[in-house]
């Protein structure tokens, strides 16, 4: 929280001239981040309840800082585009890309740790990574005190429960633990020590989380443990053995469906009514008019998405419409597209669409490009699910009209 004072966070005050301006280095690890493969820069990696950037853009405000100068190599637009949401009006903050972080100035700062402790010892191979990642967490959870402002509220125990939270009477909770905003723990959990369940996390019956952590949306199946290691989303990360798990059974571990992923209620209804009103005509085409492909949703599960051969992209992508009125698929999102798909795109870019929810008409469609195949779908479905795309669906309901009626994979925005 912008400005709570931290235990060990403080500093000798600084003179007139160093309250000016503050230089601060983010270390470029993405060389070091081969086990996780983070969509995101070190400094936007979580640290409790926000980015490490963010505690020490906390620290600028309690030193009294008027500008941050922060010198970024790895991904700098990325970080930019974070500093403008994060709303930090209380103090300026100047991003200054550069090649290499030896080309920053003599005397900054590196944010590699939390302000004002010690940092653990430094990763030197790319299996520390997410240890270290882990130790600057349990860092901050032994921090915590009573006088730190927050929205989180001290149990008796020692540890720390969010708002929203839902914990079963028979859970069993060992300090210290920190539980974020709106988890969800079922009865037999074992929470603790050291353990972190972020935000929106689901924890169903009998599970153990201990010395680990659980990231934001992130379901645990019942009667698993987490020791030791980092469950982020449908990613196990170990880190015992520096290494990381891809669970494909979402029984056991995955993404909690946000709700703003499926369509709101107006929405299904309005494609429900659709789909009866074709569906008729939809028999009569014969098995040679469509085509089906297996598709993953974001909740993991795979299904088969049935597309028509003939008419407009409206008619083809007709047979859509009752996986919107089911909640797998909205009006406007990236293309769906199945493992083999995915297996063709960068790893890095495969990770970000798997995150993005999928919908009928797409960011791709505006510019001609109607399936997953087309050899430039990818990149406009990468722009679409990215924070810089968060405009495209003003753009493809501005060109809604065209691309519904579009007959051939040659088109142009408006």
């Amino acid at each position: 929280m912008i400005g709570a004072p931290q235990p060990g966070a403080t500093a000798a005050p600084l003179s007139e001239t160093e309250t000016k301006t503050w230089q601060l280095l983010a270390p470029d690890w993405a060389a070091l981040d081969t086990v996780w493969h983070h969509d995101s820069p070190f400094v936007l990696w979580p640290v409790g309840n926000q980015p490490l950037l963010a505690h020490w853009m906390d620290e600028a405000v309690r030193r009294g800082v008027q500008l941050v100068e922060l010198y970024v190599a790895d991904r700098p637009a990325e970080i930019r585009a974070w500093i403008e949401n994060g709303a930090y009006w209380s103090r300026r903050v100047q991003l200054i890309p550069i090649g290499t972080e030896r080309q920053a100035p003599s005397g900054v700062e590196r944010i590699d740790h939390l302000p004002g402790l010690p940092p653990p010892p430094i990763p030197e191979v790319e299996r520390d990574l997410p240890r270290f990642w882990f130790d600057l967490q349990k860092q901050w959870l032994a921090e915590r005190c009573a006088e730190t402002v927050t929205i989180d509220r001290q149990l008796p125990s020692g540890g720390w429960v969010g708002p929203g939270v839902r914990i079963h009477p028979s859970v069993h909770l060992t300090a210290p633990f920190w539980i974020g905003a709106r988890v969800r723990i079922g009865p037999g959990c074992e929470i603790g020590p050291n353990a972190l369940i972020a935000e929106g996390a689901v924890l169903d019956d009998s599970v153990q989380v201990e010395d680990a952590c659980v990231l934001p949306r992130t379901y645990l199946g019942r009667n698993t443990r987490l020791f030791q290691s980092a469950a982020a989303e449908d990613v196990l990360l170990d880190f015992r053995r520096g290494c990381r798990v891809v669970i494909e059974e979402a029984f056991i571990m995955g993404p909690v469906a946000a709700c703003s992923f499926g369509p709101g209620i107006f929405g299904r209804v309005l494609a429900l009514c659709c789909y009866l009103v074709l569906a008729p005509f939809l028999r009569l085409c014969s098995e040679e008019g469509r085509e089906v492909r297996r598709i993953r949703w974001h909740a993991g599960d795979l299904c088969d998405l049935t597309t028509g051969r003939r008419g407009p992209l409206w008619f083809r992508r007709a047979h859509w419409l009752r996986h919107i009125a089911t909640g797998r698929l909205r009006w406007i999102g990236i293309l769906p597209r199945g493992p083999e798909e995915l297996a063709q795109v960068p790893e890095e870019t495969a990770r970000v669409l798997r995150k993005a929810p999928a919908g009928v008409f797409s960011l791709a469609d505006v510019y001609g490009c109607h399936e997953p195949a087309d050899p430039e779908e990818w990149i406009h479905a990468a722009y679409q699910a990215s924070a810089a795309g968060k405009n495209a669906g003003s753009v493809v309901l501005r060109n809604l009209w065209k691309i519904a009626w579009s007959r051939t994979t040659q088109s142009s925005p408006a």
